[in-house]
């Protein structure tokens, strides 16, 4: 674990384990998607990565994949959980439960008009980048702003993670795909008293057994894999 800034407020942000549609490259969005068994299976893993951090609360997505999770990390830990909405991952509409491929073939003018507009259009009718990044930053903010100089453990999604990496560093959503963020992951983000946020670890997966180059921080998408990782 790194070592802690006194008086700084810790989010602990964990990407849910794995589901089926992650393994199908089918979008999730929204819909309620449960864990498979192999995402089960590390529930114990996290909840050691996540212990060390000491959180005084736990927040989660209300979407069943991330709150299993939390809730067999909060019984661990001896804490409830408290879910929202705003942690939620972006909601892709219509192309919820597709794969890339099926996407292509049914709404092929709509997906090159989201290539043109990757960060302000609402694919599937459902919302954008842009609008999941802003609604669920400002759950992060309010959560560190409920526990100054502590740390809170937060279960979500790719989407929210990646789009707070790339709002403390000032890129724009478009370049999330930059960010590699692995199912069971840990992130950990600091404000100082300053209000400065930091990325202290990014992408962490030692817990899970995975290689160095699995759980690079930097995630190069091939020409052939689907370039939206955030299912």
């Amino acid at each position: 674990m790194a070592k802690r800034l006194a008086e700084s407020t810790y989010l602990v942000l964990v990407r849910h384990a794995e589901t089926d549609w992650n393994n199908e490259y089918r979008f999730q969005g929204h819909s309620d998607t449960p864990l498979n068994d192999a995402g089960r299976a590390t529930i114990g893993s996290v909840i050691e990565a996540v212990r060390p951090w000491e959180p005084v609360a736990i927040y989660s997505s209300d979407l069943l994949r991330a709150r299993e999770m939390a809730d067999e990390v909060g019984r661990a830990l001896g804490m409830d959980i408290t879910a929202s909405a705003d942690l939620r991952e972006c909601n892709y509409g219509n192309w919820e439960g597709m794969t890339e491929e099926e996407i292509r073939k049914e709404y092929e003018a709509e997906l090159e008009q989201w290539r043109s507009d990757e960060a302000g259009f609402a694919r599937g009718g459902g919302e954008s980048l842009e609008e999941m990044q802003t609604r669920s930053w400002a759950e992060l903010e309010s959560i560190a702003d409920a526990h100054a100089g502590k740390a809170a453990a937060v279960f979500t999604h790719s989407g929210p993670i990646r789009g707070a990496v790339c709002r403390i560093f000032g890129l724009g959503i478009a370049e999330r795909y930059r960010i590699q963020v692995d199912n069971g992951s840990l992130t950990v983000l600091c404000r100082t008293l300053k209000g400065l946020w930091r990325l202290v670890l990014l992408n962490q997966t030692v817990h899970l057994g995975l290689s160095v180059s699995a759980s690079s921080p930097v995630a190069s998408m091939a020409p052939d894999q689907p370039r939206d990782a955030e299912r």
